[in-house]
């Protein structure tokens, strides 16, 4: 009986075919990485948000939707209108202080008007920093659930988690908060440190 052994094309690829495929495959990582930086540079985006009369002036990120007129509640807050199922928050308020207020007795109190103001409230942690500009501060993270007040529009209850960080100038204490959906807290943060460290009060 006769065998037949088949024997495959040995030829090996030459200079040009070898060049091609590694320009290919190096073309392929740089288009990934680019994209990457496209995606983080969009992302990151910021537009300087500024009021003369309020004396405030910050970097906030672009395209999300700004309020200044937030009364005695707040001085301005960006939201992020894409984000599902909770908006993105960023807010600066002004809170008048007396002569012996410090950062962790206005925090005191707000974790007391928080504990009324939403449900399941609680807090996660304090502790005491210092601000780019040498500033002392206190920071504190809570977390509360929100419902949907109105009983016709069926939706889950979300976890929301949530930073507040106060500072003084003279007699008004300058509380800089970040709200987000639980799961992307930790994510989002960046815009927030982003927000405190190029606010500028004057």
């Amino acid at each position: 009986m006769s065998e037949y052994i088949e024997i495959g094309d040995s030829t090996e690829l030459n200079f040009n075919q070898k060049w091609n495929s590694y320009l290919a495959l190096v073309l392929a990582v740089v288009m990934v990485f680019l994209g990457i930086a496209l995606r983080n540079s969009a992302t990151a985006a910021t537009q300087t948000f500024e009021d003369l009369d309020a004396g405030v002036r910050a970097q906030v990120p672009q395209n999300w939707l700004l309020d200044d007129d937030g009364g005695s509640e707040f001085v301005f807050r960006a939201q992020d209108p894409g984000a599902l199922p909770y908006k993105t928050t960023l807010q600066v308020s002004f809170l008048p202080v007396g002569p012996g207020a410090t950062p962790r007795t206005v925090l005191d109190y707000l974790h007391l008007q928080r504990a009324t103001q939403f449900s399941a409230y609680r807090q996660i942690s304090r502790s005491n920093e210092t601000l780019r500009d040498g500033t002392p501060a206190s920071r504190m993270i809570y977390a509360y659930t929100q419902v949907e007040p109105n009983p016709y529009l069926e939706s889950k209850p979300i976890v929301v988690q949530a930073v507040d960080v106060v500072s003084l100038r003279g007699t008004q204490a300058i509380v800089v908060t970040y709200r987000e959906e639980q799961s992307r807290f930790d994510t989002n943060l960046y815009r927030f440190e982003n927000l405190l460290n190029t606010l500028e009060i004057f």
